[in-house]
């Protein structure tokens, strides 16, 4: 296994801990139903903070499949589903989200979140996350 994959497998365990037990994904949508959502995760009030991101999420709003994806995976808000986790984090790397992108490409490349082992998709989220802008 190369450096880098390791110390991005490293970070990344890391950051799924962190990231929705301290905050959920920050997004360039301000919207109030983002920000009531972001409020209400930082306060602990899951269910709330589902209730505003399902709506953006269903729209498209990749910060909001993010997060939603992060609440699946974790169980909070919702009941723990790592197939409608999976899911909401593909919605949101397909839509540009680098996060998402990252998790996908270092679960592919692990096996991690349920899903099989296939270099050739953690190499394509390599890619897409290589020319992202973020």
């Amino acid at each position: 296994m190369n450096k880098t994959l390791m110390i991005r497998a490293t970070i990344l365990v890391s950051l799924l801990g962190a990231t929705v037990v301290l905050s959920p994904a920050y997004s360039r949508d301000y919207s109030p139903a983002y920000n009531a959502g972001l409020m209400a995760s930082e306060a602990g009030d899951y269910d709330t903070a589902v209730s505003k991101w399902q709506p953006l999420a269903d729209q498209g709003n990749a910060a909001a499949q993010f997060n939603l994806a992060l609440m699946y995976h974790r169980g909070l808000g919702v009941a723990h589903d790592e197939a409608r986790a999976v899911s909401w984090y593909q919605k949101s790397a397909a839509n540009g989200y680098f996060r998402a992108q990252e998790f996908l490409a270092v679960a592919y490349r692990e096996g991690w979140f349920g899903l099989p082992r296939d270099p050739a998709k953690a190499d394509y989220w390599d890619q897409q996350l290589e020319n992202s802008s973020f």
